[in-house]
């Protein structure tokens, strides 16, 4: 079985031709914005547990023998949980992860370790559900060194097939990914990019509707009700399916989560508030007879994705951090980053 190298970090169509590896153009993408500002979509939780923390299972359980995740300094979340590092996955978070990639590839390649299997390398950024045998299957046939993924609808993916064996130098592999015909390798399954906060909840609601392979942690309470380990929820309150309710939160009397709404882990909505069409992201809290509606929370960051508004909410009854870890206390929002051309406003405590 082949290894693999997974990536948090800018993406490729952004690095400068002409530049030195690892070195990033100072105009960015959506993507790697989110990962200088401390978060990437793709290291939150969704139903329970992060895009980087599945794929690594997933990798895993396909029978890959070495994962090598590099990421980017800048995200703090790294650290947190995104992934067991036990087993076959070794962690490393670093200022330039694409000439960290390179490096351990002709690593690879020296010290034999891979024989003649190819490299999985990508960049983690959006939901892909692809099959790892088909993908080598087809590799092989081209006989190139490297096979690109791509899609139906947006072209690229950040995903390839590459042939260690091939390449003469760490810097050889950017020129190879950046290659401009590379041998096309379609993906039939499904693919959300991640690119906005709409894309974080179209993936809640496609994975508690069962319209692709993401499954939600914890158990199913009842038809399309889904509960965490450690998760509480008051007799008095209504969960009405499709639901998620996450790993230690608590949901109390007069509550209402409804139509497709995730509360990721150890989060708190107060007596009265009604969730509807929107995800709680993980450690955060929601007070008293609140409505929410079409947005995303995380801390005291709240977007609304029907009025493209982001608030950050001062007063901490309103919305809050639940808990803060000491290395969390600067970790700047994801979902501020969600959408172009957000409008910022800073509520005033003791508003609602």
């Amino acid at each position: 079985m082949p290894s693999a190298i997974v990536i948090v970090g800018p993406e490729i169509k952004e690095l400068k031709s002409s530049a030195p590896l690892g070195e990033v153009s100072p105009k960015l993408s959506l993507a790697a914005a989110q990962l200088q500002q401390g978060t990437s979509l793709a290291c939150v939780e969704v139903l329970g547990r992060s895009v980087v923390g599945r794929l690594i299972e997933e990798l895993r359980c396909a029978g890959v023998e070495k994962i090598s995740l590099f990421a980017d300094a800048t995200v703090e979340p790294l650290n947190v949980a995104v992934v067991d590092p036990s087993g076959n996955t070794a962690l490393c978070s670093t200022e330039n992860p694409w000439s960290a990639a390179a490096l351990k590839l002709i690593e690879y390649k020296e010290a034999k370790e891979t024989g003649d299997n190819p490299t999985l390398v990508m960049r983690v950024g959006a939901y892909i559900e692809f099959e790892l045998t088909d993908l080598l299957q087809f590799h092989r046939e081209q006989n190139q060194v490297a096979t690109r993924a791509f899609d139906d609808h947006q072209g690229p993916l950040d995903l390839w097939v590459v042939d260690a064996a091939r390449l003469t130098r760490a810097e050889d592999l950017l020129n190879v990914l950046r290659a401009t015909n590379p041998a096309r390798y379609w993906v039939r399954g499904y693919v959300n990019r991640l690119e906005h906060a709409k894309d974080l909840r179209r993936l809640v609601v496609d994975g508690l509707s069962s319209r692709c392979r993401l499954r939600p942690q914890g158990s199913e309470a009842r038809p399309g009700v889904w509960m965490d380990d450690g998760a509480q929820v008051h007799r008095d309150a209504r969960v009405v399916a499709p639901a998620y309710i996450g790993r230690g939160t608590r949901i109390a009397a007069q509550c209402l989560v409804t139509r497709g709404s995730s509360v990721e882990s150890d989060c708190q909505v107060d007596y009265g508030t009604v969730v509807e069409d929107s995800s709680i992201l993980s450690n955060s809290y929601v007070g008293i007879g609140l409505d929410l509606s079409h947005s995303v929370v995380d801390g005291n960051n709240l977007l609304n994705l029907e009025r493209n508004v982001t608030l950050e909410i001062a007063d901490p009854c309103v919305i809050r951090q639940n808990r803060i870890s000491r290395k969390e206390k600067n970790r700047q929002s994801p979902i501020v980053f969600g959408l172009p051309a957000v409008q910022f406003a800073r509520a005033e405590e003791g508003s609602h």
